[in-house]
């Protein structure tokens, strides 16, 4: 009975398979790093739009800000109460604060850049019932009607004496300008009252402005307020109070 040559494999088929295993694995554990590496990533870019609205984290250095403005107003004498009411803020005097804060060269689009006689502190009245919207463009003279006026309700009206300015009405520094304190969710007040001293006279509107003198190019105003007209006795008075809040985190 003829033998089979016995033949001296070796261990060369195990070796190999033994490093095709070490490969496989090599590659398995390079594709889970891989995998693991993108979920974290993808987790962070989904936790930073969960938290800022944006797909880039990285450019939010706080989550919100938000600056509020608020307007109330009381009357007293021959009619005594309180209210408030909703008010609009304009996309120019919104520009104008960014320009004042950020500005190296001393200089704004519109109104007068921040100085000793020019700040959003003055507050003006209007008896003319208008509407008041965001894209008013309430700056400048009243040369520039019916396209543009600073003077409280001229540009809604088309008017060039929309602004109070007889019967102890006209425009006034706010007599009251409590500033922030520097933390989030404080707020800085601007009051003033003031008191019919000649005759009889309707209001119905407010507006926070730059300037103390009406139709001036130094005017641009940041917010106003309509609300029901009011006809004001002699020795009454009407206290407007704007409220300004900044909130950030």
């Amino acid at each position: 009975m003829a033998s089979l040559p016995l033949v001296d494999v070796g261990f060369g088929g195990e070796n190999k398979s033994m490093k095709i295993l070490k490969v496989d694995w090599t590659k398995k554990r390079g594709a889970i790093a891989l995998i693991a590496t993108g979920l974290v990533v993808t987790s962070f870019i989904l936790g930073g739009y969960i938290a800022t609205g944006s797909w880039n984290p990285w450019g939010h250095r706080h989550y919100y800000q938000n600056l509020d403005v608020n307007f109330g107003y009381c009357v007293s004498g021959s009619q005594n109460f309180c209210d408030s009411v909703h008010n609009v803020m304009f996309n120019k005097g919104v520009q104008w604060i960014d320009q004042a804060i950020q500005g190296t060269t001393g200089t704004v689009t519109n109104g007068c850049f921040p100085s000793a006689t020019c700040g959003m502190k003055f507050i003006a009245l209007s008896g003319s019932a208008v509407t008041f919207a965001a894209a008013d463009n309430t700056y400048g003279l009243n040369s520039g009607l019916p396209t543009n006026s600073g003077d409280c309700a001229a540009v809604e009206a088309n008017s060039a004496t929309a602004e109070l300015t007889a019967n102890g009405m006209g425009r006034a520094a706010a007599t009251t300008n409590t500033l922030l304190s520097g933390a989030t969710g404080t707020t800085s007040q601007l009051i003033n009252t003031f008191t019919d001293n000649t005759a009889a006279t309707a209001v119905q509107d407010s507006c926070l402005v730059s300037f103390a003198t009406a139709n001036s190019a130094s005017n641009i105003q940041l917010a106003a307020a309509s609300f029901t007209s009011i006809t004001l006795q002699v020795g009454d008075t009407i206290q407007i109070t704007w409220t300004l809040t900044w909130t950030w985190s």
